[in-house]
């Protein structure tokens, strides 16, 4: 482990990333936040670079934007989308048929 990685201040400096980050994406939850800067704190480390404040409130800046946008739009009426419980979005599974065989017999 480097000494950097250590460092008494690394604590303040994450959690003042984040307190900027919650301000910036308020709709997004604070547990979210925080673990998406935790996340890409770790991967720089894993990687060998050096997590720096801005380097990771850019990344993490980019990936909440993505959940925010990524999220399903709101209807016109306001109206909202009712599901059963345990119903899900996707298709119905189907079947697929059957392979034909080949001349070698497989």
């Amino acid at each position: 482990m480097e000494r950097w990685e250590k460092s008494p201040s690394v604590v303040p400096t994450r959690d003042s990333l984040v307190a900027r980050l919650r301000v910036r994406f308020a709709d997004i939850p604070a547990e979210n936040v925080r673990r998406c800067v935790d996340d890409l704190w770790c991967c720089c480390t894993h990687l060998g670079v050096r997590p720096e404040e801005g380097t990771i409130e850019r990344l993490a800046a980019s990936r909440l934007t993505g959940v925010v946008r990524g999220g399903r739009p709101p209807y016109p009426d306001g109206r909202t989308v009712t599901r059963p419980p345990g119903s899900s979005l996707t298709a119905p599974h189907r079947r697929a048929p059957a392979a034909a065989t080949t001349p070698i017999g497989m």
